[in-house]
């Protein structure tokens, strides 16, 4: 198989090119959107690339392929994918595993991380830099996975709990030398920012992730376990309870002095099976908890699928290894009915190319009107909230002269004439808790569009969804 390997690996890239360049429908809807916002107009606001909730990371590495519009952002997000593949079939390699060549498939397998591949969202660079890290350790570069590790809370605040299972696992293999490099990412990024917000400590103290209770609500501890299908498919699922089964047997085994330990075994024990326990664990937790502005989304668990697909590795080499050495027409056999299977599984779950994202499709009816209304060459000032409102309208959306956030609508000054408000049944009454009878009621404010879906449909917390468009008199 290695002589097919860069052939295996070009063709998920061309089929999930494929499926970013017709598909309607992203991943992240619209946070997707504001991630590629702020990558797009990095050139004109450096300043985005500290931007706490963007990922100062993720905007740094995908402004080149933002440049070139959404399909940039998109394409960055493959290209990503494809690598991870690739380390991730190079690890199994170090590791002795049985078929290797599996690797890119059980990642393939998951099905959300299927669905994220196209998208501009942030869970898969972090997938990225941890299946980078994974193929550090296989190959006893412990600095340099610990310096990779060190990036990932500058790409999604939970890097943070994978930090410290490396710093466990490191100070269980006793790699004294390597432990400093856990802190190489903050280090950078809290001396970098501090010239921009005067703040040595900008890194905490600008963190944008506040309760928002009252809005996110709460739910079950095993909500996201429950989403079976949703998130891993069966397939490999099921070899996620069954290489979890193995590490627990073993870990049991460590603990009684019936075992001796190796770094392989903390490899596995805190790096993989570490990492996504950790990270699924804090997920749960916070859901739970109803704390920072958890939603509950399960494509979160996008970026530790990388981890999962070792897991599924391991459980498929004890498998393998388990039949006798001199069927290896057996194990091979297996392998390939394995591989077809997995790469099946998302392929039917998820129906690519993606459409539906209906709140999208009626913004950009409103923007249509709106460019062909007399409004728009007016250029004035204009208030909306939800981030693909600033490609349908044609505007600068951190252009503080013209766009203006409607979460502030309450807090505005005097508006001037002609200042355009946006109001959508999402984000109005949600986000920016302004529901849209203060906007009715506002005798200085006229409505000029009203788009009502031909299709009655609920926005977050049961709203109905609608667009109104108001200027003032």
């Amino acid at each position: 198989m290695k002589r097919f390997r860069y052939l295996l690996l070009l063709i998920p890239g061309i089929y999930f090119s494929w499926i970013a360049a017709i598909s309607t429908r992203l991943a992240g809807g619209e946070d997707g959107v504001m991630h590629h916002l702020f990558a797009r107009y990095v050139p004109d606001h450096q300043e985005n690339l500290l931007d706490h909730w963007a990922k100062p990371l993720y905007v740094l590495l995908s402004a080149p392929f933002a440049q070139f519009g959404m399909y940039g952002s998109l394409l960055f997000n493959v290209l990503l994918a494809v690598l991870t593949m690739y380390f991730l079939w190079k690890t199994a390699e170090n590791l002795g595993l049985e078929s290797p060549w599996l690797a890119p498939a059980m990642l393939f397998s998951s099905t959300i991380y299927f669905y994220c591949i196209p998208s501009a969202v942030t869970e898969i660079l972090f997938g990225f830099l941890l299946s980078a890290a994974f193929l550090a350790s296989s190959r006893k570069n412990y600095s340099l996975a610990a310096a990779l590790i060190s990036f990932l809370p500058f790409v999604r605040s939970e890097g943070n709990g994978i930090i410290f299972i490396f710093l466990l696992g490191l100070l269980f293999m006793k790699k004294w030398k390597a432990i400093p490099w856990l802190a190489l990412g903050t280090l950078i990024y809290s001396i970098v920012g501090s010239f921009y917000f005067d703040d040595l400590f900008w890194v905490w103290n600008n963190n944008p992730y506040h309760d928002a209770s009252d809005i996110y609500h709460n739910g079950t501890w095993y909500h996201y376990i429950e989403k079976t299908t949703a998130i891993w498919g069966i397939p490999l699922y099921l070899l996620w309870v069954i290489g979890s089964a193995f590490m627990l047997f073993h870990a049991i085994r460590l603990v009684v002095g019936k075992e001796k330990t190796s770094e392989k075994t903390w490899f596995w024990l805190f790096f993989v099976f570490g990492s996504f326990y950790v990270y699924l664990a804090g997920h749960s937790l916070v859901w739970a908890l109803g704390k920072s502005a958890s939603l509950g989304l399960i494509r979160v668990m996008a970026a530790v699928m990388p981890a999962c697909a070792l897991i599924g590795m391991y459980a498929m080499d004890k498998i393998l290894y388990a039949i006798n050495p001199n069927l290896e027409k057996v194990k091979l056999g297996m392998a390939l009915i394995l591989f077809f299977v997995l790469v099946k599984s998302p392929i039917e779950l998820n129906h690519p190319p993606y459409a539906g994202d209906l709140e999208k499709e009626e913004i950009q009816k409103v923007g249509a009107w709106f460019r062909s209304s007399p409004y728009f060459p007016l250029k004035a000032p204009l208030y909306y909230f939800a981030p693909s409102m600033a490609e349908e309208f044609r505007i600068d959306p951190f252009d503080q002269n013209r766009r203006k956030n409607l979460a502030d609508y309450h807090s505005q000054d005097e508006m001037p004439q002609g200042t355009i408000v946006v109001w959508d049944g999402h984000f109005g009454p949600n986000e920016c808790h302004l529901p849209i009878d203060t906007l009715l009621n506002n005798t200085d404010l006229e409505v000029i569009h009203h788009q009502v879906p031909e299709k009655e449909m609920k926005a977050l917390n049961g709203y109905p969804y609608e667009i109104y468009l108001f200027r003032k008199k």
